[in-house]
């Protein structure tokens, strides 16, 4: 009966905006504010409100946000349900709490990440006291089983999808040039998008690109991540001689990123752990080929259409890299159906209504 009354009268559900002070520009950011945008586009009678710490970003497609906590908005809006960005806890709202669980990295692998413990309980922690949960993968949700004991009566699987820009037509062939000859002088290139931190992996991209250099005239085009490359990266770099075929960017538009996919022989990804993998899917859409280490989620995601090699294994990469990477175009319209954001959406609409009965 609650629920029902819910859902005629409309939800108000508490957002924190944690995402958009920490990490505006990663990917998490950008499922949120897919994910307004979908939920909007709904005709469900869901209001989402957006507690925006000093600082940070107005996400795009809310229809409210104020600066201030979520427990503190609470008394005077009387939220219905509160979702969590990533794994903070109010005590002073007194209303069901649904968590989204992105990854296990930090659990999985903690002699990368020495100070994670206090993280670590905190999102288990949150997953236990959730009454529904949202995984963006199989391998995630399973994981949240396994590690944090959900209930999987209480977990709901909603897929990340691809944005607006990059599900437009591709790119003209004599745009992708313009683009090569301004970025690698036309010359072919790998591509690498994202962050490259420790569980990522990047190193062994780098040692695979050093090595399989001489024998091919592929370049190495590097976008986000940090400000700048690290010392050891660009140590490998001047150490093989190679600072003419190492391009990096820090951040680009959505035109230009699209335009940078379009244009690459493959996007290469040698991550130990995901929880999922938008860049597979963005580079899937552009029409690229795909290099990926051999990990579940990526077979959940890309399986039959890339590439898989084994994640520290720098010889086996560099073979790949010599390799032609197969692309089919069935597979852009496969990816561009099987992953939308509506369908996001409408998971969590069902995650909302478990969490209230």
């Amino acid at each position: 009966m609650l629920e029902e009354n819910k859902m005629r009268s409309g939800m108000r559900i508490s957002v924190d905006g944690w995402v958009f002070r920490n990490s505006p520009n990663g990917g998490i950011a950008r499922y949120w504010s897919e994910l307004f945008r979908a939920m909007n586009s709904l005709e469900a009678n869901v209001r989402y409100h957006v507690s925006l710490p000093p600082g940070s970003r107005r996400p795009l497609h809310v229809r409210t946000g104020r600066t201030g906590s979520p427990g503190a908005y609470w008394a005077a809006w009387r939220a219905d349900l509160f979702h969590s960005t990533y794994y903070t806890h109010w005590p002073r709202m007194r209303c069901p709490e649904v968590t989204t669980v992105y990854d296990f990295v930090d659990a999985s692998f903690p002699l990368l990440h020495p100070n994670s413990a206090g993280f670590v309980d905190r999102q288990l922690a949150a997953l236990r006291r959730a009454a529904a949960v949202i995984a963006i993968s199989k391998s995630t949700r399973d994981l949240a089983i396994e590690l944090a004991g959900v209930a999987p009566s209480r977990i709901f699987l909603a897929y990340p999808a691809i944005a607006e820009p990059f599900t437009q037509s591709l790119p003209t062939a004599d745009a992708i040039r313009k683009f090569r000859e301004e970025h690698t002088g036309g010359a072919p290139y790998l591509i690498h998008v994202g962050h490259r931190k420790n569980y990522k992996n990047f190193r062994t991209i780098l040692k695979a690109f050093c090595r399989m250099a001489p024998k091919t005239d592929r370049h190495l085009l590097i976008i986000g991540g940090k400000n700048r490359l690290d010392e050891d990266e660009i140590h490998w770099i001047i150490a093989s001689r190679l600072m003419d075929r190492v391009h990096f960017k820090c951040h680009v538009d959505d035109a230009t990123l699209r335009l940078a996919y379009a244009g690459a022989d493959a996007m290469v990804h040698a991550s130990l752990m995901e929880g999922f993998g938008i860049p597979v899917l963005e580079a899937l859409a552009c029409g690229t080929g795909l290099i990926l280490s051999d990990i579940p989620v990526y077979r959940e995601i890309a399986e039959g259409m890339a590439t898989f090699v084994e994640a520290g294994d720098a010889d086996a990469w560099a073979q790949a890299f010599l390799s032609a990477v197969e692309v089919q175009p069935a597979w852009r319209e496969e990816v561009l159906k099987r992953y939308t954001w509506d369908a996001a959406a409408q998971v969590h609409l069902k995650a909302y209504e478990c969490a209230l009965k």
